[in-house]
């Protein structure tokens, strides 16, 4: 799926014209409510006819290919674009990139903007995410508050950014772009670094990725949208799950308050925390140290909330001391023995939770 604009239409705008070049390599064409359908005949059907070059459009096809439309007029960089309140799919009429905070100075009314697989969001007045530009040839989500008529975009030939060094962020794209996408803007993540990777999945399937560049870096999570390349991905209402891939290659995954999923959603998440992994069973570990003098510590792992009852005896059977007599959560826990009124020799220490029991000498 390419999100994408026409700078330059011919006079028969029609989708099979337009569209002829590409041949059965087509698959389908979206617009805003609007969509049309290729036919393994060769006939397009559908509501969308006429391209339009102050729309953007979800072209999907089959193969990657070079496509291109000639035509001897160019649209005019001034038009104006008169948005409802919502969700507008719209063009970008520039030959040239264009910085998004000079292109739209101006942030009042707008809730973010949306480009195939990046989006930027406003937060205190400004602009944040991974989209920091306008792209000649791409269609973009604008979704704002209230109607706006006549909106235009502003080429500031004096904001200080030579076209040359224009900072386009480096997008990790692993999985496959949807039509149906949200993103959801980070604030904060535990013990996060520059450089570390934060993915999302729905069913077990990775739905968007992105390197962690500071706060309110935006993770794509793509939906379903009736394609064979999107199956299993995000639907309404689903959670996604968020992880982070240091650069050593440990994975955490993170717990936290996540919106449930809804297309072209542009969602805040303050903060994530690395959460616990919980271990599949019962186990007692070796104690540590051991032989000790005089304190050890006992670890223990418990699959789920647990009564848990952990006591040491000496060689006569005789209970010395309990460590551990109460409920416990699930998880990785642990005690210490401190032995300086016991005298020196050898001990059993003895775990009991539900049926497991578990031995050890110390």
């Amino acid at each position: 799926a390419n999100l994408i604009s026409f700078r330059s239409l011919p006079e028969d705008s029609s989708i099979a014209n337009v569209l002829s070049s590409l041949g059965d390599n087509s698959l389908w064409l979206i617009g805003e409510w609007l969509a049309a359908n290729l036919l393994p005949n060769g006939t397009w059907v559908g509501s969308l006819s006429e391209i339009e070059s102050n729309k953007g459009y979800w072209l999907t096809v089959n193969e990657d290919t070079d496509f291109s439309v000639t035509s001897e007029s160019l649209s005019d960089i001034n038009m104006g674009y008169n948005l409802h309140s919502g969700a507008n799919l719209i063009s970008y009429p520039s030959g040239e990139d264009t910085p998004i905070g000079p292109a739209i100075p101006d942030t009042e009314g707008f809730n973010g903007i949306i480009g195939e697989g990046e989006a930027a969001s406003v937060v205190n007045g400004g602009w944040v995410g991974s989209l920091t530009y306008f792209e000649p040839n791409k269609g973009y989500w604008f979704k704002v508050e209230e109607d706006m008529d006549d909106f235009q975009y502003q080429y500031d030939s004096n904001d200080g950014l030579s076209r040359g060094f224009v900072s386009h962020l480096q997008l990790v794209k692993n999985y496959n772009q949807s039509t149906e996408q949200a993103f959801y803007f980070i604030e904060e993540i535990e013990d996060i670094e520059e450089g570390d990777i934060v993915t999302a999945y729905c069913n077990n399937e990775l739905v968007g990725s992105r390197e962690w560049i500071g706060s309110y870096t935006d993770i794509p999570a793509m939906g379903v949208d009736g394609s064979e390349f999107t199956h299993n991905y995000c639907e309404i209402g689903s959670i996604p799950t968020f992880k982070v891939e240091k650069t050593d290659g440990e994975v955490f995954e993170l717990d936290g308050d996540i919106s449930a999923w809804e297309s072209n959603g542009l969602f805040m998440v303050s903060s994530l925390g690395i959460k616990q992994v919980l271990p599949e069973q019962y186990s007692l570990s070796n104690a540590y140290p051991n032989p000790f003098n005089p304190t050890t510590t006992i670890n223990f792992a418990i699959p789920t909330d647990s009564k848990v009852s952990i006591a040491v005896y000496n060689l006569q059977g005789r209970e010395v001391v309990s460590l551990a007599n109460g409920n416990y959560d699930a998880g990785y826990h642990n005690v210490i023995w401190n032995a300086d009124t016991h005298s020196s020799g050898v001990y059993f220490v003895k775990m009991i939770a539900g049926e497991f029991i578990s031995t050890q000498k110390l």
